[in-house]
């Protein structure tokens, strides 16, 4: 199974509304995540990496609650450590204008043995 699926149904069953790019539409009523793959690269000889990133979105009117969300995310990631660990973010909060709520995002990585140049 692809992490991104291993991700989004992780996060689904812990409750939080979950998509995939492009998904969502209209405005942010309430929080939801939405899911990226940021790409494969190399990590040495045998290892690769692939980086996610979870676009947290939060309805701007309730902009005081967002920390409180994102650090649910974040505890909630926790339960696919070490496979998933996270290396960057929160990233500075800003408001999107065409969904009207708040936006961060979290990145993870995955590490694993490189399928390429083998025998």
């Amino acid at each position: 199974m692809r992490m991104w699926k291993t991700i989004y149904d992780y996060l689904k069953s812990k409750g939080f509304d979950v998509y995939a790019l492009g998904q969502h539409t209209g405005t942010c009523k309430t929080p939801y995540i939405v899911i990226r793959n940021n790409g494969d690269g190399a990590r040495g000889i045998t290892m690769e990496q692939t980086l996610y990133e979870l676009l947290l979105y939060y309805p701007s009117d309730f902009y005081y609650q967002f920390e409180d969300y994102i650090d649910s995310v974040k505890q909630s990631m926790n339960g696919l450590f070490p496979t998933l660990k996270l290396v960057d973010g929160p990233s500075p909060h800003y408001l999107d204008p065409d969904v009207l709520g708040y936006m961060t995002n979290l990145t993870y990585r995955l590490i694993k043995e490189s399928k390429v140049n083998r025998n």
